[in-house]
């Protein structure tokens, strides 16, 4: 990566509220979709990836899950700094996929109320704020050829 290529925390404040305005004005459960979307993209993106720079078979890793596409990047040795970042949000990510709906159903089917649990709204809107982190910093590193 040249020396000539870093970046501003302006840029970063920049590049954030761009990728979080899809956000805006959508409810819960348009959130919860969009953030899916969003890393299902992600997801892709880190196949091409591998694909690009370790020369993997994009039909081979079709069926891989987020989970298994961090894993083989990390034992290729990619940044461990954006490794730490995608290790977090496949946390957060499984949360999201398998829990956090049935728990709003239970809690709904308890209180009688259509409003999501706001803990786990709270952790949706973390989640999505560090998943738009790390798609600015992936688009950026790419663009600038930074993952050396």
């Amino acid at each position: 990566m040249s020396t000539e290529n870093h970046l501003t925390t302006e840029q970063i404040h920049e590049g954030m509220k761009e990728g979080l305005q899809k956000y805006e004005n959508l409810t819960f459960l348009a959130k919860y979709g969009m953030f899916m979307g969003v890393i299902q993209i992600l997801e892709f993106g880190l196949k091409k990836l591998l694909q690009e720079k370790f020369n993997y078979d994009l039909d081979e890793m079709e069926k891989w899950t987020l989970g298994k596409t961090v894993k083989e990047l990390k034992e290729k040795g990619l940044r461990s700094d954006f490794i730490s970042l995608l290790e977090n949000i496949v946390e957060k990510r499984n949360y999201i996929a398998h829990e956090m709906l049935s728990n709003m159903a239970l809690m709904n089917s308890i209180v009688e109320d259509l409003n999501p649990y706001p803990k786990d709204e709270r952790k949706l809107d973390k989640a999505i704020i560090e998943l738009e982190n790390i798609i600015f910093f992936f688009d950026w590193t790419n663009t600038n050829n930074g993952w050396d």
